[in-house]
This record gives C-alpha cells, structure tokens and sequence, in this order.
C-alpha cells in the first residue's frame, strides 16, 4: 500500500508504526491516534472522524449518509445528548460541567464514528438497495 505523504513520522512524540502509516486516514488509524492520546492521560481525545476518508466504492447515496454522519457535531451550549434532539438537558452529577461537556463530546465522536462505520459496511457488502449496481465500483 502506499503511504500518503500527509501521514506524519509521528504523533504525540510517538514514532507511527507501518502498519498504522498504511491506515492513518482509516479507522484503524484514527483508533491508534484516540489511543495515543489516552496514553497520555488525556481523557477527551479530539473527535478522529474528521481525519478518516470514506472508501472510494462507496456509492453516491451512502457517501452523502456518510458525510452527513460525520458532520453531526456535539453543541457544546445546548449539552444535547446524540443525536441532538431537544429534551436531553445536562444530568449533573457533579458542579464540573466542562467534563460533562467533554464527556458528550466524545459520546458524539464514537456515536457518529460507529454510524458511518455501519454505512460503510452496509454499502460495501452489496445489500443495499438504495446502491444502483452501475453506481458502485466492483459491486
């Protein structure tokens, strides 16, 4: 495979394996780089999904689902939990809100991370009717 240039020699002081330079723009990349942060006693990684690229056979339909999942941002003034609707107020267990913000955050991350993980395997196994068999590469 070949390695995009845009693939850093390191991240967070650490060396990026091979075989993580291979994926870094896939989830399996985007897992290594959460788990680099929680390495570091950073308990709110940055939300990854924006760093991963959608596959290529993805067809029209699902690439747009795709993108859609991955713009749903967390609203750090309402406090909604996902996917947003209203009626979801901060449950405070404590007075520390900024963690409880943090905490939705990344509950936003993985969430949406998982939806467009769940499109893509959708459209790539080829079950999909909303996938016109003309539309996608190789299916």
């Amino acid at each position: 495979m070949l390695v995009d240039p845009a693939t850093p020699d390191t991240f967070l002081g650490v060396a990026v394996p091979a075989e993580v330079r291979d994926l870094w723009f896939r989830w399996e990349g985007a897992q290594w780089r959460r788990m680099q942060h929680l390495a570091t006693n950073k308990p709110f990684p940055p939300d990854q999904r924006y760093s991963v690229r959608f596959p290529k056979e993805l067809c029209s339909a699902h690439r747009q689902h795709w993108l859609d999942y991955r713009n749903m941002d967390y609203d750090p003034v309402t406090g909604n939990r996902w996917p947003g609707n209203s009626g979801s107020p901060f449950a405070t267990v404590d007075r520390n809100l900024a963690r409880l913000s943090e905490e939705r955050r990344c509950e936003w991350d993985e969430k949406a991370s998982g939806q467009m993980q769940l499109i893509e395997r959708i459209c790539l196994s080829g079950a999909s009717p909303q996938c016109a068999p003309d539309e996608t590469s190789g299916l």
